[in-house]
């Protein structure tokens, strides 16, 4: 009985964690194709034109932040660093107000070190 019990857990958890990764996984590719939509070319590179378009909510910026520190690939870095100010302001900063200072340094350092998930986002880089 104990073993059945361990072995339902072990299922519970796996099926946990793969739906946390598939959630991540199709919120980055939405926000890609999205940035795909309205400025062409690849992923980063849209995500990346997000970032440079004035017109661009901080919500629109902040998500395109996030999603490139979700890919984590060394292509984004310069557009990253371009946008970041050299510290992050106390207090939580408002992702409808604001493009996140907390959100660029925190997407420069996956790029740079890599995060869990980034295996996950291969083929939105093509």
């Amino acid at each position: 009985m104990a073993k059945k019990i361990i072995s339902a857990l072990i299922i519970i958890a796996v099926l946990i964690v793969a739906s946390g990764f598939f959630s991540l996984f199709y919120t980055v590719r939405k926000t890609c194709n999205s940035a795909k939509e309205n400025y062409g070319g690849k992923c980063q590179e849209a995500l990346a034109t997000v970032l440079e378009d004035e017109k661009a909510t901080p919500k629109e910026k902040n998500a395109a932040i996030w999603a490139l520190g979700q890919i984590a690939d060394s292509e984004s870095l310069p557009a990253l660093e371009k946008i970041y100010a050299g510290k992050v302001p106390e207090g939580r900063e408002p992702l409808d107000e604001v493009v996140s200072q907390y959100e660029i340094e925190k997407a420069m350092r996956w790029v740079k070190n890599g995060n869990i998930t980034s295996w996950m986002y291969g083929g939105l880089k093509k």
